[in-house]
């Protein structure tokens, strides 16, 4: 009898804080909000900016993590349209895998974002805080066999040296900044490039494959269909725009322009659906550009999947790509920062 009571009590609780959530986002839009200021030193929007900064905004925190996930449990309860199930589907598996351990995304200016909204309230301890959570989140990465590669460990020590020159630095995040450029070059980056070469990296690039494909297909058989695509391919020029940095994908750059774009509600997608956009164009690219395309897959599965080395990939786009350089160092590098994102294209493998 007390067992049940104790039972029936806690059941009464579980379920009285499900209703809570839920009362908190009773629709996609309200959810989305919360994700854009949960998110705004990642990704920040006109709507992201608070007049406080809570515990939950500093990226991947304990505390932004546990909100992240309540949101994502509540959307789960919303009726959402199939591609946006898609997409909270995706987002909800990613959390199982080890992005936490890397609170800075090399290729967002975190820092930069802290230190403009500190121009308009002083949270200068807490960027201070956060720097050192990064730096102690490194460290326990490296305990679990988890290390930036050589490309991301210089997109960060940019971006570190880039702040330190800066004019007007507070001095308690100077100098937390320095002790963190001085962490940084006595750091070891993992050999291999890509995905595959962190622990649990594998199920982690399928995970994205699967997502921005659309379709669920081991790496080796994507392989098989890409090079089968590009057999008769000849090297192509094709025109490109490309941003000075990273923080926007060479996916989404290709959708700038785009006054009908989908929305979605991942920071790391700024919020767009790129995948549906992908879609939408594929069947009306030139021959320039679906080579390129099939071409950035190609390079994608070989960093991420066949381990290839930074130099492989450069060659290979160069073998199928006259581009320049530069060009090529700004590709591979997209690769490395949005893994499978050139995967949107998919259906260019099921079309002549």
């Amino acid at each position: 009898m007390i067992k049940n009571l104790i039972w029936i009590c806690l059941s009464a609780l579980f379920l009285s804080a499900c209703s809570d959530v839920n009362k908190q986002y009773q629709s996609e839009e309200q959810a989305q909000q919360a994700l854009h200021s949960l998110n705004q030193f990642l990704r920040p929007t006109s709507n992201s900016t608070s007049a406080s900064v809570s515990e939950s905004q500093w990226p991947f925190s304990d505390a932004y993590l546990k909100e992240r996930h309540t949101i994502y449990q509540a959307m789960q309860s919303l009726e959402l349209a199939p591609v946006d199930k898609h997409l909270l589907d995706y987002l909800i598996i990613a959390e199982r895998f080890p992005q936490r351990y890397f609170s800075w995304p090399v290729y967002i200016p975190v820092l930069e974002n802290m230190l403009e909204y500190n121009q308009q309230q002083d949270i200068s301890a807490g960027i201070a805080g956060w720097i050192r959570f990064t730096q102690q989140q490194l460290v326990s990465a490296q305990e679990s066999k988890l290390r930036l590669n050589s490309i991301e460990l210089t997109a960060l020590q940019m971006q570190v040296a880039k702040s330190l020159a800066g004019d007007d630095l507070p001095a308690i995040i100077k100098q937390t900044l320095t002790d963190f450029n001085v962490f940084l070059a006595s750091y070891t980056p993992r050999g291999s490039a890509g995905l595959h070469g962190l622990s649990n990296g594998g199920p982690w690039y399928q995970s994205k494959l699967n997502y921005f494909s659309g379709t669920t297909k081991a790496p080796i058989n994507w392989l098989v269909a890409v090079q089968s695509q590009l057999q008769a391919s000849q090297q192509e020029v094709y025109s490109l725009n490309l941003a000075i940095d990273h923080q926007h994908s060479v996916l989404e750059q290709r959708f700038a322009q785009s006054k009908n774009q989908p929305h979605g509600f991942d920071w790391a997608q700024n919020y767009h659906n790129l995948s549906s956009s992908a879609q939408q164009v594929a069947a009306g690219l030139s021959d320039e550009e679906r080579t390129f395309w099939l071409t950035m897959m190609e390079t994608d599965l070989g960093i991420h999947y066949h381990a290839w080395t930074v130099q492989q990939a450069k060659v290979n786009l160069l073998k199928r790509l006259k581009m320049t350089p530069q060009q090529v160092d700004y590709l591979v590098a997209d690769i490395i920062f949005y893994p499978a994102q050139s995967f949107a294209f998919a259906t260019l493998l099921t079309t002549p």
